[in-house]
């Protein structure tokens, strides 16, 4: 499999899809416990709603410890609401212009082919 003319043995993709996958089939589940309107509100309302989710799900981590099962979840879900920001964000502004100025000036899309 390829994604984008990247191998998936391409160091890190297989992680990558790995972890995006986890999120897509509990995306039922998310979408319950956070329902896309509200975050679109808070998504509206500013970065403070997120700041505080990601500080969140990091210090619960950090307090589990990486080698629980426990930590491991939090932080598999400070990675599912940073999707979910990035897609409020499409849905609220719009997606970034493939000429915008950044951080990253290179950053490939990757879709599955």
């Amino acid at each position: 499999m390829r994604l984008s003319g990247v191998a998936i043995d391409t160091a890190g993709a297989f992680d990558v899809v790995r972890s995006i996958t986890w999120v897509i089939e509990r995306q039922p589940m998310i979408l319950t416990r956070f329902p896309i309107d509200q975050n679109d509100a808070h998504t509206l309302e500013g970065l403070d709603y997120w700041k505080n989710k990601f500080d969140m799900y990091l210090s619960r981590a950090d307090l589990l410890s990486l080698d629980s099962p426990e930590g491991r979840q939090a932080v598999a879900e400070h990675f599912a609401t940073s999707l979910g920001l990035l897609a409020s964000v499409w849905r609220t502004y719009g997606s970034p212009a493939s000429d915008a100025k950044g951080y990253h000036q290179n950053t490939t899309v990757i879709k599955v082919e």
